[in-house]
């Protein structure tokens, strides 16, 4: 039976199969991919742009505003980046939670990496050593905690997975009889 027709289903058991297996994919992607995601963008975003700044050190976008100069940094960039991530988390779907991730990890990154300049104001010492140092730091900080929050996560979701498979397969295989 097509996807298409088990979605417009209301009742029976292709459906049941249809909303477990659709449950059990959107957990696994929630609690095992999505973090996982969110910290390679995350360290992406940070080293990605420690590394582009050591290279091209006071290469930035500014345009002109009438009178201002308006001097973008990639903690706008991040900024921007939290903003959709969080506009996404009221949709769901396997694709919006790992896109919601990805941003949040990446204007994470970009908001790091500025820390420096966001804490003292001054753009010829954000290219120092202290700012390198400091937002190392505050990044291996988080990595750990993503880290951390990944494994804590896939072995305290490992039993309710299986229970979810257990259910899938049951119900699918008739030893689990469904009256709706």
């Amino acid at each position: 039976m097509s996807s298409r027709k088990i979605k417009k289903e209301k009742y029976g058991k292709e459906r049941v199969i249809y909303e477990i297996k659709e449950s059990l994919e959107h957990k696994t992607v929630l609690r095992l991919e999505a973090p996982l995601l969110g910290l390679i963008a995350f360290s992406v975003a940070l080293w990605g742009s420690k590394i582009f700044t050591a290279i091209s050190p006071g290469t930035s976008l500014i345009f002109q505003i009438g009178v201002y100069n308006i001097h973008l940094h990639h903690f706008h960039y991040g900024i921007i980046a939290l903003a959709i991530g969080l506009v996404l988390t009221f949709f769901e779907g396997k694709w919006f939670v790992r896109i919601e991730h990805i941003l949040f990890g990446a204007g994470l990154g970009f908001i790091v990496d500025e820390y420096w300049l966001l804490l003292i104001f001054d753009d010829t010492t954000y290219f120092g050593p202290e700012s390198q140092f400091i937002s190392a730091m505050i990044g291996l900080v988080i990595s750990i905690i993503y880290i951390v929050i990944i494994i804590g996560v896939y072995f305290a979701t490992k039993e309710e997975r299986k229970i979810w498979r257990e259910l899938y397969e049951a119900v699918k295989s008739d030893k689990v009889k469904i009256d709706i």
